[in-house]
């Protein structure tokens, strides 16, 4: 019979849960981690119900599926709960849930964005600096639904990039590095993903 190890996180058990008095009010993030760290179930509970309604909009980023968002921010919190005895403060505590979600979104995504990406390299004459006018006149307000539909349509390679540089804050070596590609590669698909977007944008709602 297969036993199930010790260390396994089930995080559908955790809403059976009650946390206690303690948890649901004024608790410091270093005692939330502090418990979480030594395997207090009811501090998992209560890190997954502080920021997993954000974090499944940080995984819904790299993919136009929310099923597939959600399936994503559940393996996310997995990894979180496992690796937490690894976290040392250095950053806040959402900002290190954060990047687990995007690195495990990425890493889900990441042969299907590398085969969508098709650039010749040679032809990239952009730097770090240069900007783009994109402004719209606009005839009326754009609302961020709509944004996010215009970004679902973009090949997966331009999404890919655009919300790993502009929502999330990496820097083209570090995209190069998430994704396999070069720091050329992932200033062109930044460069051409603005201008579809802003040409979706314009067309659909202008």
């Amino acid at each position: 019979m297969n036993s199930k190890p010790e260390h396994s996180i089930h995080l559908e058990n955790l809403g059976a849960l009650v946390p206690p008095k303690e948890f649901l009010l004024d608790n410091s993030e270093q005692e939330l981690i502090a418990a979480c760290k030594a395997g207090k179930r009811v501090a998992q509970k209560r890190i997954y119900e502080l920021f997993s309604s954000k974090m499944v909009f940080v995984c819904r980023r790299y993919t136009n599926d929310m099923e597939q968002a959600r399936d994503f921010m559940h393996d996310g919190f997995i990894k979180v709960f496992l690796n937490i005895s690894k976290f040392r403060g250095d950053s806040s505590l959402e900002t290190w849930i954060t990047r687990i979600m995007i690195n495990n979104s990425i890493t889900s995504i990441k042969k299907e964005v590398r085969k969508g990406i098709k650039v010749n390299i040679d032809d990239v004459k952009l730097s770090e600096s240069e900007t783009f006018d994109y402004e719209l006149e606009r005839k009326q307000p754009i609302s961020a639904r709509q944004v996010i539909d215009a970004l679902d349509s973009l090949p997966i390679g331009y999404r890919t990039v655009l919300s790993l540089y502009i929502l999330d804050g990496y820097t083209h070596k570090e995209i190069g590095s998430e994704l396999g590609i070069s720091e050329g590669t992932s200033k062109s698909q930044l460069a051409k993903g603005k201008r579809l977007l802003a040409k979706t944008l314009k067309d659909k709602y202008q």
